[in-house]
C-alpha cells in the first residue's frame, strides 16, 4: 500500500490571494481535506472534485469536534495511504493546534509536513493600515490568545508584563473577552488612553475596523455591532491607521453575490463585481456539453457555403460550430458568401474572433429581436442553418418555417448541471449563510438553480431572495419558480448587468 502523509496547512487570514504556493500545491494533490470554519469558499474550490472534503471546524464551542477525534481521523486516513490535508485558518502553529496534531502524528509514525500560513496577527492589522512595528514607536509585538478569561486567578497570561510592555499587543479571537481584557490591562498599569482597534473579518471583503482607546474600544465595538472573527490591536501604532489605511470599501462592499454562469463565461462578471468590493461566489449551474457530430450535421458542414443564412444565438454556438468546421479541415473561407445573423453583441464578438463579421445583429438581444430584423427580408426558399443549444424556445424556428425558409436545425450542444453543484449550492445556504443577490444570465442557469431545491427549501431560502437577470426571457424563468426579480438591464450585456447591480445596491442601501 502507498504510504500516506498528512499536510498541516495554513490557509492564511481570509483573503484567498494570501494563500501560499505550497498550500495550493498540497490542496491540488489531496485525497482528503479536513477543513476548519472560516476558510474562504474560493480556497475550497482549489480542492479536486475527486477529493473527500470534510468540515470539522472548531469555532468557539459550536459544532466543535474534539481534538482527539480530529487526530484519529488524520491517522486513520494516512494509514489508508491517503494524502491528507488538515486545512486551518491563519498559521497552524499560531493558536491553531497544529503542534498538537503534528506530535500525535509523530507518535503514531505518520509522515507529515507543515505548510505555514500568513498569520492574522500580522496580516489583519496590515489590511487595516496598522503596522505591528514601527522603529519610532516600538521594537516588538506580542500575540496573545483572546480565549482566556482575564479574570481567572490561575491565568497563564502574564497580565502585568503585558500591561508594562511598550510593544504592540495583538489579541486573536478576543471579541467575547474584550471588555475584560481592556479592564485587566488598565488595572495592571497600562494607560487608559493607549490607542486600540478592533478589526472584524480582516483581509476579507467584510472587513470592518473601529479604533479608539483602551478605555473606549469595548463600547465602540458594541456600538458599531462588530462580530467575530475579530482581531484586537493595542499600542501606539494604532494611531498610524489614519494615514496608512489603504483598503477602501467599494460600491458593492459587504454584498455577497452568487454567479451561476459557466466558469469560463463568469470571469468578466466576477472580476467586475469583485473590483467593486462584492464577495463573489461562483457556482455554475450550467456546463456546456457539445453534442456528437452526426452524419447529417457533417453533410451540412461540408456544404456550408451553400446556405443563404446561418443563425447563431450564442457565443457557445459560434465556437462549437467553428470547432466542428476545423475538424473537417475547413475554415472561415467556406462562409464567404453566407450571411451571418446572431443574437447579441457577445455572439458577434465571438464571430469576430474567427475573422467573421455579423451581417445582422438585432437591437433587442433575443429571438424576438431577430424576428423583427428578418421580418421584411426575402426568406421564402432560402436555405438557413439554425445552430443553437438543444434546449431553447422554438419561436424563431417557427417564424422561419412560416416564411417558407428551408431550415436545417442543428442542436450543437446541451446545457447540463455540473457534477456536485447541488451539494455546493445547498451547503452555501445551509452552512454559509446564503447570499444577498442571485445572478442569472440564461434561462437554463435559472431553471437548473431553482430545480436543485425542494419546494420547502425554495420557500425557506429563496422566496424573498432578490435576483438580477440578463433579460426578459431569463426573468420569466425565475418568476416561473417563484423567484424575485429585482433588476434587469436595458441592454442584455454583462457590463450593463454590472452597472444595474451597482445602481440597485446603492438604492437598496439608501432605503435601509
Amino acid at each position: 500500500m502507498t504510504r500516506g502523509k498528512v499536510f498541516i496547512v495554513g490557509a492564511g487570514p481570509g483573503d484567498p490571494g494570501l494563500l501560499t504556493l505550497n498550500a495550493q500545491k498540497a490542496l491540488a494533490h489531496a485525497d482528503v481535506v479536513l477543513y476548519d470554519a472560516l476558510i474562504d469558499s474560493r480556497i475550497l474550490e482549489l480542492i479536486p472534485e475527486t477529493a473527500r472534503k470534510i468540515f470539522r471546524g472548531k469555532r468557539s464551542k459550536k459544532g466543535a469536534l474534539s481534538q482527539a477525534h480530529i487526530n484519529a481521523w488524520l491517522v486513520r486516513w494516512a494509514k489508508q495511504g491517503k494524502k491528507v490535508v488538515r486545512l486551518k485558518g491563519g498559521d497552524p502553529f499560531v493558536f491553531g493546534r497544529g503542534a498538537e496534531e503534528a506530535l500525535e502524528l509523530k507518535r503514531r509514525g505518520i509522515d507529515f509536513e507543515i505548510v505555514p500560513g500568513i498569520s492574522s496577527a500580522i496580516a489583519v492589522p496590515a489590511y487595516a493600515g496598522i503596522p505591528v512595528t514601527h522603529r519610532a514607536m516600538n521594537s516588538s509585538f506580542t500575540v496573545v490568545t483572546g480565549h482566556e478569561d482575564p479574570t481567572k486567578p490561575e491565568a497563564l497570561i502574564e497580565w502585568k508584563s503585558l500591561a508594562l510592555n511598550e510593544g504592540t499587543l495583538v489579541f486573536l479571537m478576543g471579541l467575547h473577552t474584550l471588555r475584560g481584557v481592556c479592564a485587566r490591562l488598565i488595572q495592571e498599569g497600562k494607560k487608559g488612553n493607549t490607542p486600540a482597534a478592533v478589526i472584524q473579518s480582516g483581509t476579507t471583503l467584510r472587513q470592518k475596523t473601529v479604533a479608539g482607546t483602551l478605555e473606549t474600544i469595548a463600547a465602540l465595538t458594541e456600538k458599531f455591532h462588530l462580530k467575530a472573527p475579530a482581531t484586537v490591536v493595542v499600542g501606539k501604532v494604532v494611531a498610524l491607521r489614519k494615514k496608512l489605511q489603504w483598503l477602501k470599501p467599494g460600491s458593492l462592499s459587504g454584498f455577497k453575490i452568487l454567479l451561476t454562469r459557466t466558469r469560463a463565461q463568469a470571469s468578466f462578471l466576477s472580476d467586475q463585481l469583485a473590483e467593486k468590493g462584492a464577495e463573489v461566489r461562483e457556482i455554475p449551474t450550467v456546463e456546456i456539453a457539445p453534442l456528437p457530430l452526426s452524419r447529417t450535421a457533417e453533410k451540412w458542414l461540408r456544404e456550408i457555403g451553400n446556405y443563404d443564412w446561418i443563425i447563431l444565438t450564442s457565443s457557445n454556438a459560434v465556437e462549437i460550430l467553428m470547432a466542428n468546421l476545423f475538424k473537417l479541415k475547413k475554415d472561415a473561407r467556406q462562409l464567404a458568401n453566407v450571411k451571418l445573423a446572431c443574437v447579441g453583441s457577445a455572439t458577434a464578438k465571438s464571430l469576430k474572433s474567427f475573422g467573421l463579421q455579423a451581417d445582422l445583429i438585432p437591437e433587442d438581444y433575443k429571438q424576438e429581436g431577430l424576428i423583427q430584423s428578418l421580418r421584411h427580408k426575402p426568406l421564402h426558399g432560402k436555405k438557413i442553418l439554425f445552430a443553437r443549444a438543444k434546449e431553447g424556445r422554438d419561436i424563431l424556428l417557427k417564424f422561419l418555417k412560416a416564411k417558407g425558409a428551408l431550415v436545417d436545425f442543428w442542436p450543437l450542444y446541451e446545457n447540463r448541471i455540473p457534477p456536485g453543484t447541488g451539494d455546493k449550492i445547498r451547503r452555501l445556504f445551509a452552512e454559509e449563510g446564503g447570499v444577498d443577490l442571485l445572478t442569472f444570465a440564461s434561462s437554463s442557469s435559472a431553471d437548473h438553480f431553482y430545480g436543485l431545491f425542494s419546494p420547502v427549501q425554495r420557500k425557506k431560502w429563496l422566496r424573498s431572495l432578490p435576483a438580477a437577470v440578463i433579460g426578459p426571457v431569463t426573468a420569466a424563468s425565475v418568476k416561473k419558480w417563484g423567484g424575485k426579480v429585482v433588476l434587469q438591464p436595458r441592454s442584455y450585456t454583462m457590463p450593463a448587468l454590472v452597472a444595474a447591480i451597482e445602481k440597485w445596491v446603492k438604492k437598496h442601501r439608501h432605503k435601509s
